[in-house]
């Protein structure tokens, strides 16, 4: 990622994921398509720093939506947010819930931090990948806490198209592994 936007273009899922929170872009300078009054002004200074605290709910509404945030999602929250690129990016990678690369449509992080290392976590990975197995379109993620820690091992199951929820006890991805 640089600090200058890309030549990437959002789908029109990542699109709408985005203005779903934010609304429609007012002009080209968001993301709208070009008109005759976007040549007279444009947003700046304080106006436009007043928004950037939405970048992390931005990226959350990509990754949730479609999964993983292309360049082409990220640059578009960049022009409607005025976040440089770079910083983005930042966010973006930082955080292990999200992802700039393609993957599959479920994900299931399991915590590996003190807490869910002690409670089983490398067993519960392992049962689990040996369970569902390489074709199965589920990724195993090792992730750093989850927040989750009074459920040691922490599972969190991401799939596209719906909010991350915790992966629940009954359900085959946490078998019982005693």
């Amino acid at each position: 990622m640089d600090l200058r936007f890309g030549d990437s273009k959002p789908t029109d899922e990542e699109r709408a994921a985005v203005d779903a929170l934010l609304g429609p872009p007012e002009s080209s300078w968001e993301g709208a398509d070009r008109s005759d009054a976007d040549l007279r002004w444009a947003r700046g200074g304080r106006e436009a720093r007043d928004r950037r605290d939405q970048l992390l709910p931005a990226l959350h509404a990509l990754n949730d939506r479609v999964g993983w945030i292309s360049e082409g999602a990220l640059d578009y929250v960049c022009r409607r947010l005025t976040v440089p690129p770079a910083e983005a990016y930042g966010v973006a990678t930082f955080y292990a819930m999200f992802s700039v690369r393609p993957r599959p449509a479920t994900v299931l992080h399991v915590c590996t931090d003190l807490a869910c290392t002690a409670a089983g976590a490398s067993r519960l990975c392992a049962a689990v990948e040996s369970r569902l197995g390489p074709e199965s379109g589920v990724k195993v993620e090792r992730s750093p806490c989850l927040g989750l820690c009074e459920r040691a091992p922490a599972t969190l199951v991401i799939r596209a198209g719906e909010s991350a929820r915790p992966a629940q006890e009954d359900t085959p991805a946490r078998p019982a592994f005693e």
